[in-house]
C-alpha cells in the first residue's frame, strides 16, 4: 500500500470520528464535597454528532479555580492553574514525544489535555473514568499492590523529567520550592497549625499515656519546626534532582483495575505544584500520605528498592547520559526527609482519612495563620490513635535528636 492511499484512509477515519456539532450539554460536580479544596471539578457530558451522522456521548473534565480568600492567596503565591497548564502543554507533551521516540508502550502517566482558558482559570481535560480509570477511596490508605504500581510509575515519571532536563526542555530554574519545604507561611499554616490541633486532640481524648508525648512535641516552636523542615528538603548541588509532581497523594491519581481488582494502570492528575528537588520528595509525600501505615512499616525497604530500580532502568531506557543515583543515594535522601514525612503523616493525614467533609476551613486557616481552621473532632475520632500512634512516638524520638 503506497503513502497516498494510506493518507486517504487516515483522513477518512479521522473525519468519521470528528465531532461535527453538539446536540446537548450538561455539567455536574465530579467530586463530592471535601475532596478538593483548591478547584471545582465538573464533569461535562455532551451528546454529539460525528462525521457520518452517528450520535455519540462524550465526556470531559473541567477544572475551575475556587473563589475565596484562601483560593486567592494560593493562586497568587503558587499560580496553581498557570503551573498546571504549563506542565500539560510543555512537560507532559514532551514526555509523550519521548515515549514515542523510544517505543515505550507502557502508556502515558497522565490524561489528555484539551484546553486552558487563562482568563477564567479553567482547564479542560480527558475524562479518565470513560476509559475505565477510577480514584481510590481517600479514606482508605492504599495497599501494597497500589503502592508498587505508583512507585514504579513515579520512577518512570522522574526519569522522563530528568531526560527532558538534560535535553534543555525543562529548566530547573523555572520552579519554586515546594511550599511545605521552603515557605515559612505554609509550614506555619499547615504543618505547625495542624500539629497544634493534634496536641489538643491528644490531651482531650487519647488518654493519660499520650499526654507526655503531647507535652514533648508541643515544646517545638514554629520557628524550629520551619527550620528543620526546610533543612530536610534543602539538598546540595551534588544530589540527583528532577522535576517533581509536587502533590502526590491518593486524590491525585487514578487507577484501572483488572477483573480481580488488582491495579494494572495508573494516571497522575493535578499537576499544580511542580517543583525541582530530589525525587524523594514525591516518594516521601506519597508513601506517608497515601500508603497504609502497616504496609509502609513492613515494606518500606522493598518499596524504595522498587522505586530505585524503576528510576534507573527508565533513565537507561530513555537514553540518559548523566550520573544515576545509587540505591544508597536514594536511601540517604529518604532518611533526610524522614522528619518531614513523619510530621506530615501525623499532623495532616488524619484530615485526609476522615469521612468528615468539614475537616479543614482553608479561609480560616489563612486568616488566623493556622491557629484556627482545623476540626478538633478529626483528631479525636475512633481509630486515629491506632493509625498514627506509632509514627507519633517516632516523631518524638526524631524531635529529641535535635
Amino acid at each position: 500500500m503506497d503513502k497516498e492511499v494510506f493518507e486517504v484512509i487516515l483522513n477518512k477515519s479521522s473525519k468519521e470520528s470528528k465531532i461535527k456539532r453538539i446536540i446537548e450539554m450538561k455539567s455536574e460536580s465530579a467530586l463530592p464535597k471535601g475532596e478538593n479544596y483548591t478547584s471545582t471539578i465538573l464533569k461535562i457530558t455532551l451528546k454529539v454528532v460525528l462525521g457520518k451522522g452517528r450520535v455519540a456521548t462524550k465526556s470531559f473534565i473541567a477544572k475551575k479555580e475556587n473563589t475565596g480568600e484562601a483560593a486567592e492567596q494560593l493562586g497568587n503565591d503558587l499560580a496553581l492553574f498557570c503551573a498546571e497548564a504549563s506542565v500539560y502543554t510543555n512537560v507532559l507533551r514532551e514526555m509523550g514525544y519521548l515515549m514515542e521516540e523510544f517505543g515505550d508502550t507502557e502508556g502515558p502517566l497522565w490524561c489528555e489535555f484539551i484546553h486552558y482558558n487563562r482568563a477564567n482559570s479553567i482547564i479542560i481535560l480527558e475524562d479518565l473514568k470513560a476509559s475505565g480509570f477510577n480514584t481510590v477511596k481517600r479514606t482508605e490508605p492504599q495497599d501494597l499492590d497500589h503502592a508498587r504500581l505508583t512507585l514504579r510509575s513515579l520512577g518512570r515519571y522522574h526519569a522522563m523529567a530528568k531526560v527532558l532536563e538534560e535535553r534543555g526542555l525543562i529548566s530547573k530554574d523555572g520552579y519554586k520550592p515546594h511550599p511545605f519545604l521552603g515557605d515559612g507561611i505554609y509550614i506555619r499554616n499547615f504543618l505547625y497549625g495542624s500539629l497544634q490541633t493534634l496536641f489538643k486532640g491528644m490531651r482531650k481524648s487519647w488518654g493519660e499515656e499520650w499526654a507526655e508525648y503531647a507535652d514533648k512535641l508541643s515544646q517545638m516552636s514554629c520557628e524550629e519546626l520551619s527550620k528543620r523542615i526546610t533543612e530536610s528538603g534543602n539538598f546540595d548541588d551534588n544530589t540527583f534532582k528532577c522535576l517533581n509532581h509536587g502533590d502526590c497523594w491518593s486524590n491525585n491519581m487514578m487507577f484501572k483495575h483488572n477483573w480481580e481488582g488488582k491495579p494494572i494502570e495508573m494516571r497522575f492528575v493535578d499537576f499544580q505544584i511542580p517543583h525541582y528537588n530530589s525525587p524523594c520528595v514525591d516518594v516521601t509525600s506519597y508513601i506517608y500520605s497515601s500508603v497504609k501505615a502497616s504496609v509502609r512499616h513492613q515494606n518500606l525497604k522493598s518499596l524504595i528498592e522498587l522505586y530505585h530500580e524503576s528510576l534507573t532502568s527508565s533513565l537507561d531506557r530513555f537514553g540518559y547520559k548523566g550520573s544515576k543515583p545509587s540505591l544508597e543515594d536514594i536511601n540517604n535522601a529518604m532518611e533526610r526527609l524522614l522528619f518531614f514525612g513523619t510530621c506530615f503523616f501525623t499532623a495532616c493525614v488524619p484530615c485526609a482519612l476522615t469521612e468528615r467533609t468539614d475537616a479543614l476551613d482553608l479561609d480560616k486557616i489563612f486568616k488566623t495563620n493556622g491557629e484556627e481552621g482545623y476540626n478538633l473532632s478529626v483528631y479525636c475520632e475512633d481509630g486515629v490513635v491506632e493509625t498514627i500512634g506509632e509514627d507519633l512516638k517516632a516523631l518524638v524520638k526524631l524531635f529529641e535528636k535535635r
